[in-house]
């Protein structure tokens, strides 16, 4: 289930370059969010504490290689979780513990992404569509290029997805080959 030969992980470089220009959006959002109203911008900042928080219990419970190291996560916002992990070492892991958290993690996870929308809508047009631009271009490259190199991949849901994806992409091309 765990791909040790992918620890540590080899990507580094391409996935920052990759995560650098999503840290930054999430940078400029929480601005715009302050400058409308700053409860706004802490609901969205406690987003990313409460993703990264529980992530880290899900990396304990995996038993991700990547604990107290780097770790490719999805978006940069759980960055810290690999860290954070490392404090849920001793704490009792049960199967309803983890399914809380890993729920928990996917929810904060949506409200990162989508929390913005309204107000991106409201503020402009074009800059809520850039945004959805952005964000889409960044989860299909991640999909392509960081997850199935990910130790991971074969527990985490966007490994998998990204796994079935290039499984299927591969599939297609073979029944082309095929047809011709």
């Amino acid at each position: 289930m765990i791909d040790m030969k992918c620890v540590p992980y080899k990507r580094k470089g391409l996935y920052l370059a990759l995560t650098l220009p999503m840290i930054v959006i999430y940078i400029l959002i929480f601005c715009m969010l302050w400058q409308i109203k700053p409860m706004f911008a802490l609901i969205y900042l406690s987003f990313f504490v409460l993703v990264a928080l529980c992530m880290s219990f899900v990396c304990v419970y995996w038993q991700c290689p990547y604990v107290g190291k780097f770790a490719p996560c999805v978006g940069g916002f759980c960055l810290p979780s690999s860290q954070l992990a490392r404090l849920w070492k001793n704490t009792k892991r049960t199967e309803g513990r983890y399914k809380f958290f890993y729920n928990a993690a996917f929810v904060f996870f949506f409200a990162i992404i989508f929390f913005p929308l309204y107000f991106l809508y409201m503020t402009s047009i074009p800059l809520l569509i850039g945004y959805i631009v952005v964000v889409s271009l960044y989860t299909v490259s991640y999909m392509w290029l960081i997850c199935p190199h990910c130790a991971t991949r074969a527990a985490c849901p966007g490994g998998q997805s990204a796994m079935a994806l290039q499984k299927w992409i591969k599939k297609s091309e073979l029944d082309e080959e095929e047809a011709q």
